[in-house]
């Protein structure tokens, strides 16, 4: 049974704020949350919901902690903090009944919404001991407290792609829930590729560690230095193969087609 629960008017005396007045004296800081949750079920069970005693501290440690310019991090903060501590999608509201304002008001507030997002990778390798970075990578991926279930197909050795690569490939695809926006996704990639010592020569060359995004959700995303869904994965069997392992009925928002049909599809045409 889907419900939510809410906290209203959890308040506490803290420093935020631009100006110097704001940071050296204290001012009210109110928060309200909303989590969302499927874990209602009547059974009276405080393990078969959440706890919104935690959630209260979480709230008030937050809105107590390190001074920030701005309500907008703050609810941010407190947002992903909750999402985090409960594993559950949640929206933060942060008063500011003291802003100085030059005008008469009796409130200012910011609302962040904290959602989390299916996403699906592939991780390629084919340089070293090609495991240990797969296997590193997942690890990383893992132990970022902003990814949850986190799930990786088995490793697939494929012959490289592109013509520039020589040794062969290990891949593999991962699927999971994430509260990065599509750019912080892309920094984690980066930061993957960097800790496995990439260096980037020559397009589809030989490498350490390739990390990419291949679907965010079902977003369509044209942006300079990222497009999602990834270009080309339509027809490339070390993306399908392993993917279709773990998300076969995940649909691709261009196509409209399940991976497994994708992959059927390609082993016709290739047959």
């Amino acid at each position: 049974m889907k419900g939510r629960i809410t906290l209203t008017g959890i308040s506490v005396n803290a420093s935020h704020g631009v100006y110097g007045f704001e940071k050296t004296g204290v001012h009210p800081f109110v928060a309200d949350a909303v989590l969302y949750t499927d874990k209602m079920c009547g059974s009276d069970n405080l393990c078969r919901t959440y706890d919104y005693s935690k959630a209260a501290e979480i709230i008030a440690g937050e809105l107590g902690g390190k001074s920030v310019d701005l309500i907008e991090t703050l609810a941010t903060r407190i947002a992903k903090k909750l999402s985090i501590a409960f594993n559950a999608d949640c929206d933060v509201t942060v008063h500011k009944p003291e802003a100085p304002l030059n005008v008469s008001f009796s409130d200012v507030s910011v609302t962040a919404h904290a959602r989390f997002t299916r996403v699906c990778l592939g991780l390629g390798s084919n340089m070293g001991d090609r495991k240990k970075y797969l296997d590193d990578a997942v690890a990383a991926i893992k132990a970022d407290e902003e990814n949850k279930d986190v799930r990786v197909s088995s490793y697939h050795a494929t012959a490289p792609y592109g013509g520039a690569a020589h040794g062969e490939f290990l891949n593999a695809c991962l699927v999971m829930r994430t509260l990065k926006d599509p750019f912080e996704l892309l920094d984690m990639c980066a930061a993957l590729e960097s800790a496995a010592g990439r260096v980037r020569k020559e397009r589809w060359g030989d490498r350490t560690l390739d990390a990419d995004i291949l679907l965010y959700g079902q977003e369509v995303i044209d942006e300079e230095g990222l497009i999602v869904p990834h270009i080309g994965m339509c027809e490339r069997e070390f993306v399908l193969a392993p993917l279709s392992e773990i998300a076969p009925g995940t649909i691709h928002p261009v196509c409209g087609a399940t991976v497994a049909q994708l992959y059927a599809a390609y082993k016709e045409k290739n047959r």
